[in-house]
């Protein structure tokens, strides 16, 4: 693992160009993959309530130490989310771009990263037929809040660039049994 985080922090900045990124986006949609009641969620899209909307934005920055490796930092704020409680995310990570795996278009480019996420919300045990899973978050002591911490989080990142330097950009995040949600907006390199 230490020549791991040496490589990574000592000899990949050299290697290649470097650049910052910056984005903003806006969503959301969001899929609930367990069965949910649909009472739960006020801007439900469909009759089971396995696909709802929310009100998110989410700021981006990423460094890039060359065509294939990266760190990102996210942070989404949530002033609705899907049960329409203010929520937040954020998400440090290593990103990993598509060159790694040989894929090399200038117009359309994927990223993935890796890393931990602390996600936190405003309580969602005032939601009239909320079914409380205990296993999943855990409430604060004031009981306000609920939150959950995940050493193994990510998101995947579709890049399309319209120009050298600015993309459309859509994020994945795969809340791996709970939710998976996307957001889109755009993305500005910056050297």
């Amino acid at each position: 693992m230490r020549k791991i985080c040496f490589i990574l922090f000592f000899i990949a900045p050299f290697v290649g160009r470097t650049q910052f990124t910056v984005g903003i986006k806006i969503g959301g949609l969001a899929f609930h993959q367990q069965e949910v009641n649909p009472n739960y969620y006020s801007w439900s899209i469909d009759k089971k309530g396995r696909w709802v909307g929310y009100l998110g934005v989410s700021l981006t920055a990423g460094y890039q130490f060359n065509r294939y490796l990266g760190v990102k930092v996210i942070q989404t704020i949530m002033p609705y989310d899907c049960a329409g409680k203010f929520a937040g995310i954020t998400h440090l990570g290593i990103d990993l771009h598509d060159r790694i795996v040989g894929f090399k278009n200038e117009k359309h480019r994927f990223s993935a990263t890796f890393g931990p996420m602390f996600y936190y919300r405003k309580n969602w045990n005032e939601v009239p037929t909320y079914y409380i899973d205990e296993g999943f978050m855990k409430t604060a002591k004031n009981k306000a809040w609920e939150r959950k911490f995940i050493w193994y989080g990510g998101q995947i990142q579709y890049d399309y660039y319209y120009n050298e330097k600015q993309a459309v950009s859509t994020n994945f995040l795969p809340g791996f049994p709970y939710i998976y949600t996307f957001m889109t907006g755009v993305q500005t390199e910056v050297e």
